[in-house]
């Protein structure tokens, strides 16, 4: 017990610290997230994107197999939530029946993961800094999904898979991983000081200004409702998704740094993505902000229980 209350406080209480400075700033000073959110997908993620591989002694070979690994793990847990929501949605009465919006937001909530402002902090601090690195290429890996799938799905099959990728080729971030990639496979290995430190000073800066949008995101949200599709989706999100991404990373072979940050992000908690996909496909608005709220608040339990696992060769 003493050992799961100092991972708590040495890998939770950091990031709730700052997340809670973003509550403060959204509620006392009325700071909107938009702005941060805009300079965060435009600046600094694909500034940690790509200081964290090209600086890394990872290889081309393994930074696609754990990209490709978190593709199918995500197809994994998509699938299986949508069986799970088809038998909710079929033992269910009637006039209880999950209308198409609130599938449609619950599915997208299992797949669409915080790989950004909880995921890249918890795991630098549990694991070390080649563990982000790995941890930046699944979250980079959840984006391309995210920006693919959550559309399509969010449309429920209006919007096309083409427009849906389309989204994915206007994220700065996949550029960025690709530059890093491409400059290690031509043998670069040093850039000019001025480009070098400016992008390790943004990438410094990048996870807590994460954090603090994280809180300003969580300030905005409301008094949770429907516990029956809650439950559900955070017993899909923050249990059966590791516990998938177990079997994953042992039919992928990882080991170390890239096991313990496949693993620890597939337990991460919904996305705020999975919001913006609402608003833009008119699903369930509500059910989204629940969703990530009430993953958000109960991860940390999980997660540290999940560490706890981890760094005792139990999982």
């Amino acid at each position: 017990m003493l050992e799961l209350l100092n991972i708590f406080i040495d890998n939770m209480i950091p990031v709730l610290a700052i997340a809670a400075v973003g509550v403060v700033l959204r509620r006392r000073l009325d700071v909107k997230p938009a702005m941060i959110s805009r300079m965060m997908f435009y600046v600094f993620a694909p500034a940690l994107a790509f200081d964290a591989v090209f600086t890394s002694d990872i290889g081309g070979g393994g930074v696609l197999r754990v990209y490709f690994g978190t593709l199918a793990l995500l197809a994994a847990v998509g699938a299986i939530a949508f069986a799970a929501l088809r038998f909710q949605d079929l033992a269910l009465s009637a006039r209880r029946k999950i209308n198409p919006a609130e599938f449609a937001t619950a599915l997208v909530s299992t797949f669409v993961f915080n790989g950004a402002n909880f995921g890249i902090s918890i795991v630098s601090f549990a694991f070390g800094s080649e563990a982000l690195t790995y941890a930046v290429i699944i979250y980079v890996a959840g984006s391309t999904v995210a920006w693919t799938l959550g559309p399509y799905v969010s449309s429920r099959g209006k919007a096309s898979m083409l427009l849906s990728l389309q989204s994915v080729l206007r994220t700065p971030v996949v550029y960025a991983l690709a530059a890093a990639i491409a400059l290690k496979a031509l043998g670069i290995v040093e850039l000019p000081p001025a480009l070098s430190r400016s992008s390790q000073l943004l990438a410094d800066a990048s996870i807590p200004l994460m954090l603090v949008l994280l809180g300003l995101q969580l300030g905005g949200f409301r008094k949770p409702d429907r516990w029956r599709l809650l439950l559900s989706g955070m017993a899909i999100r923050l249990l059966l998704s590791p516990l998938i991404a177990v079997l994953c990373a042992a039919l992928l072979q990882l080991e170390g740094a890239a096991r313990f940050a496949f693993i620890l992000q597939a337990g991460m908690p919904t996305a705020v993505l999975t919001l913006i996909l609402a608003y833009e496909f008119d699903t369930d608005r509500d059910l989204a902000l629940n969703l990530i709220m009430t993953t958000t608040l109960i991860s940390p339990i999980t997660l540290t229980l999940l560490i706890y696992l981890l760094q005792n060769g139990i999982v």
